[in-house]
C-alpha cells in the first residue's frame, strides 16, 4: 500500500523520551549555573564587608591618643628625698628624671669635688736584693713613685685617705721582698702593679681601687 505524499514520519516513543530527558538536563544545568553565580556574588560581597569592617577597626586602633601631660610629679615619702619630676618622653630608658631636692644632692657634690679618683702616695723607698756580676747577693735601694686610681663614688675619697697608711704599709712589705730581677722588663712591671693593686683592695676591703700608676722606678 503506497504512503501518502507529504506526510511526516511519526517519531518513535523512545526518541521522544530521550529528547525530553535532554531538555530536562539542560534546564537543570542552567539552574545549577545560576545558583553558583548567585553564591559567588554573595561570597564576594561578604568578603568585601568583612574587609571593610577590619579596616575600620584598625583605623580606630591607630587613632592618635590625647597628648600626655608634660610632666608627672612623683612624691617620695622616704626621709631625705624630695619630689622627683619625670619627663614622660624619657620614661622608657631616657634621662628625664631629675631630683628637685633631698638626700642625693650632697653626695653628687662630693663626687664633683673629686672627679678623677686619684690618690697620690709619693715616693716609697725600700731595700731590695740584687746580685753582683760575680753572683754574690747585695742590697740595693728601690725608689718607687706611684698613684692609685679608684672609683669616685660618694664617700670614696674619705675612705681612701683613711686606708692610705695601711695600703702604704702593705706596699712597702711587698716591695722589700722583691729582687732586682723581679723588676726587669714590661712583664716584671705589670706583675708589680698587679700585686700592689691586690694589696690595695685588701686594705680597703673592696674593689674600689681600680689601677696602680707608677711614675718613677729607680734601683740604686
Amino acid at each position: 500500500m503506497a504512503k501518502k505524499p507529504g506526510a511526516a514520519p511519526k517519531k518513535k516513543p523512545d526518541e521522544e523520551d530521550g529528547q525530553e530527558d535532554l531538555a530536562k538536563q539542560a534546564k537543570s544545568a542552567r539552574k545549577l549555573l545560576l545558583v553558583a553565580l548567585v553564591m559567588s556574588v554573595a561570597s564576594l560581597g561578604g568578603g568585601f564587608m568583612l574587609a571593610r569592617m577590619a579596616y575600620k577597626e584598625d583605623a580606630a586602633n591607630f587613632e592618635p591618643k590625647p597628648d600626655a601631660p608634660d610632666a608627672v610629679e612623683v612624691v617620695d615619702e622616704t626621709e631625705g628625698h624630695g619630689a622627683v619630676v619625670v619627663d614622660p618622653a624619657d620614661a622608657h630608658g631616657g634621662h628625664g628624671a631629675k631630683e628637685a631636692g633631698g638626700g642625693h644632692a650632697a653626695e653628687a657634690e662630693k663626687v664633683a669635688e673629686d672627679p678623677e679618683g686619684l690618690l697620690e702616695f709619693g715616693e716609697i723607698v725600700t731595700n731590695i736584693t740584687s746580685h753582683a756580676p760575680d753572683g754574690t747577693s747585695r742590697k740595693s735601694f728601690l725608689k718607687l713613685g706611684l698613684y692609685l686610681v679608684y672609683r669616685p663614688e660618694p664617700g670614696a675619697k674619705d675612705l681612701m685617705k683613711e686606708r692610705k697608711p695601711f695600703m702604704r704599709d702593705l706596699f712597702t712589705g711587698y716591695l722589700r721582698g722583691l729582687t732586682e730581677a723581679d723588676l726587669r722588663g714590661a712583664v716584671g712591671l705589670l706583675n708589680v702593679k698587679a700585686e700592689l693593686l691586690k694589696r690595695a683592695r685588701a686594705a680597703v676591703g673592696s674593689d674600689l681601687p681600680q689601677e696602680i700608676l707608677i711614675s718613677d722606678l729607680i734601683v740604686q
